[in-house]
């Protein structure tokens, strides 16, 4: 067997075998979608007899991390083996091989979203942000009618008026990505067989300071019209816009529910209704993080105080992690000192956004506490007062 990217002619043979390993065929409009986003020489597949038996990819992403920095990451998806393939190997070496290509090209991070949870550990992958499943009831949670006139449109028509909003939140909130090239199309991708009986997107407006894009899914039972607001994506720069967007969504005629699958997990909407039991919150987990270059991924996101702080580092899977680094408020490199606190790439992966914080690393025994005072410190010093948040899965 073979491991190699893909030529052109065989790029479509490429989707064919990672769908075939998520159990679904690959229609026509996702070819076509996929060539649009996917960087042929980031893709990597096994060759067996010249057909494709595994796959990964990378896309180039740029994310926001804690401070505002906007840092090149790896985005990894499509990871699949086929099931005819299975438990040879096949996936430690790609991904061996697709770290260290990562590597090369000079990016500190690599983030993915895992379909199952047992697999990207073992990779050096933590979970570093999560996200919320939101669902509200109608009519028990509203809000009053807000009191500027909102504008809208099919969301298709109305890209460029959400990209200026979107491109004045991300340097705000960590662990969004820019979106440049096919990615606007790729978010609001709604094909009518995938609806399952929705009206199609929409985007709604509060002025320039924020928009919600979302589709109503009639329905209807014994007690009367029962339909739900499906939110897709809901951004703002001003607590006004956000109410006034809020109370729109939550009053929508012949409906029961609203729901939002991908909201970050500070969203305030339970301070603003009256009834906050007409909600329910669910947290999940959302982006893995691996760090490919300590030294650079920790001098990219600023901290709340100096964390003056030596991490002895673990990482059996890439050698060239492994080490000793001096982490201060301004700088990161590597030292001979001794180790104040020892703990794995994939528990770091897992701090570095803050959501996880060096406490409940120490609490699930995943840091090693060398030195008194240092979990504490390291904590403070990683604290985000900006919940991260990553809102699209690619």
């Amino acid at each position: 067997m073979e491991l190699r990217p893909p030529t052109a002619d065989e790029r479509d043979e490429f989707n064919h075998a990672a769908m075939w390993a998520f159990h679904r065929d690959a229609s026509e409009d996702d070819l076509a979608r996929w060539r649009r986003l996917d960087e042929l020489d980031r893709q990597l597949a096994w060759f067996d007899d010249g057909r494709v038996v595994a796959t990964t990819l990378a896309y180039s992403r740029v994310l926001t991390v804690p401070g505002g920095a906007a840092v090149p990451a790896a985005g990894v998806s499509a990871v699949t083996v086929v099931p005819t393939h299975r438990r040879r190997g096949l996936l430690t070496a790609m991904m061996r091989r697709q770290l260290a290509d990562v590597r090369a090209c000079g990016e500190p991070l690599a983030i993915l979203w895992a379909s199952e949870g047992p697999i990207y550990g073992r990779f050096g992958f933590g979970v570093s942000i999560y996200d919320a499943k939101l669902q509200a009831q109608r009519p028990r949670a509203r809000l009053a009618a807000p009191a500027e006139p909102l504008h809208g449109d099919r969301a298709e028509a109305v890209v460029d008026a959400m990209r200026a909003i979107y491109e004045r939140v991300r340097p705000t909130r960590p662990g969004m990505l820019a979106r440049p090239g096919g990615w606007w199309e790729n978010r609001l991708r709604d094909p009518p067989e995938e609806r399952a009986g929705g009206q199609a997107l929409r985007a709604v407006f509060a002025g320039d300071d924020g928009y919600a894009i979302y589709a109503v899914k009639p329905g209807r039972d014994d007690d009367g019209p029962a339909g739900e607001v499906q939110i897709r994506e809901l951004m703002t720069t001003a607590p006004e816009a956000r109410g006034a967007l809020w109370a729109f969504l939550l009053d929508q005629d012949l409906t029961r529910k609203i729901t939002w699958s991908l909201a970050p997990v500070d969203e305030p909407l339970r301070l603003m209704v009256a009834d906050p039991y007409a909600l329910s919150v669910a947290v999940e987990e959302a982006l893995w993080v691996r760090i490919i270059d300590v030294e650079a991924a920790l001098r990219a996101r600023r901290y709340a105080v100096d964390p003056d702080v030596v991490l002895e580092v673990a990482d059996p899977f890439c050698e060239w992690v492994a080490g000793r680094y001096r982490l201060g408020a301004d700088d990161c490199a590597r030292t001979d000192a001794r180790a104040d606190l020892e703990l794995d790439v994939a528990a770091l992966g897992a701090v570095y956004f803050g959501a996880t914080t060096f406490l409940d690393l120490a609490a699930a025994g995943l840091v090693r506490e060398l030195s008194p005072g240092a979990v504490q410190r390291a904590s403070r010093a990683f604290r985000s007062d900006v919940a991260p948040w990553c809102p699209e899965i690619f």
